[in-house]
């Protein structure tokens, strides 16, 4: 009986934390992110702050936390908000928290599965929709403290000729002061540091309206829980598997039974741990702790965790 209290005492301060966990996200925690910016409104005003140029009238589409399928494997990627303007035009906006490593690289990727996305749709390369892929930083990626950077392809021989490929990579940095962006743009930059550059600005009170409508949706806090579980879980196994590869160095090479033993048994631990991944999400939806909404984004999240 005092084994059964002090279990149910447990899970009681578990919940406790991790709503008061959940209630702590701000706008630079990319799960909170792609959470308000599924607000068509919300994330039509933010890409007028980034892209004024553009004349961004409409957005037919707002995916968040999109799931783009390879076409040669069963796994995916996801990206924080997918959205394509009345133009058939694609953006794909990144929340990125102090780790900018490989961002560019990472800009590259999400480019060619936007771009592969289309042709799987049944689209011809020459009507291939422009992309835009942002990345919204904590940390400057290319140490130069300017608010933004953007990148196009052109020739390197003859910087005059654009590639005209379609293709436009943006990095802005929440702490740079070079350079000119909009007044818009720096207050929403600005406002990820936690400052207000002006009390009159709409946008920014509509967000955090909505950041606080976010906090008490229990759907989504149980969503990010369950995720973080499953991110947690794949840090531990990639920390085990790097502590065993390093042990494997000195020993003879070769033994390819044994290799083919070691990937089917890693397989069939990937499948059990799918298939235990999906039993729990079955469970919260038939305890009625998520929506059927929430059990389906989950259970394609479980894909795109290696």
């Amino acid at each position: 009986m005092i084994k059964n209290e002090s279990v149910e005492t447990a899970k009681k301060g578990r919940k406790v934390r991790e709503r008061t966990e959940y209630h702590k996200l701000t706008l630079k925690n990319d799960f909170m992110f792609s959470k308000v910016m599924q607000d068509k409104e919300l994330c039509i005003e933010l890409l007028r702050r980034i892209l004024p140029e553009l004349d961004i009238r409409s957005i037919e589409d707002v995916d968040a936390q999109k799931y783009l399928k390879h076409y040669y494997e069963n796994k995916g990627s996801r990206l924080d908000i997918y959205a394509t303007d009345q133009n058939g035009r694609r953006y794909d906006i990144e929340m990125q928290v102090d780790d900018v490593a490989n961002l560019p690289r990472r800009a590259r990727y999400y480019s060619s599965m936007m771009d592969a996305n289309d042709l799987l749709a049944g689209q011809e390369y020459d009507t291939v929709a422009d992309s835009y892929v942002i990345f919204i930083c904590t940390k400057d990626p290319f140490e130069l403290n300017q608010h933004m950077y953007e990148f196009r392809n052109i020739c390197v021989t003859n910087p005059e000729v654009q590639l005209d490929d379609g293709s436009v990579k943006i990095f802005l940095n929440t702490k740079g002061t070079v350079g000119e962006i909009s007044p818009e743009l720096r207050s929403f930059l600005k406002y990820l540091e936690g400052e207000r550059l002006s009390e009159k600005d709409p946008y920014l009170d509509r967000l955090e309206k909505a950041v606080d409508r976010a906090r008490q949706n229990e759907d989504w806090r149980t969503e990010y829980m369950f995720l973080k579980d499953i991110q947690r879980d794949s840090f531990v196994r990639g920390e085990r598997a790097g502590k065993e590869e390093g042990r494997a160095e000195g020993r003879a090479e070769g033994r390819a039974e044994g290799r083919a033993e070691g990937l089917e048994e890693g397989r069939a631990e990937g499948e059990a741990r799918i298939k235990k991944a999906g039993d729990e999400i079955q469970k919260l939806l038939d305890d009625g702790l998520i929506s059927k909404e929430a059990a389906e984004r989950l259970q394609k999240s479980i894909d795109t965790v290696d």
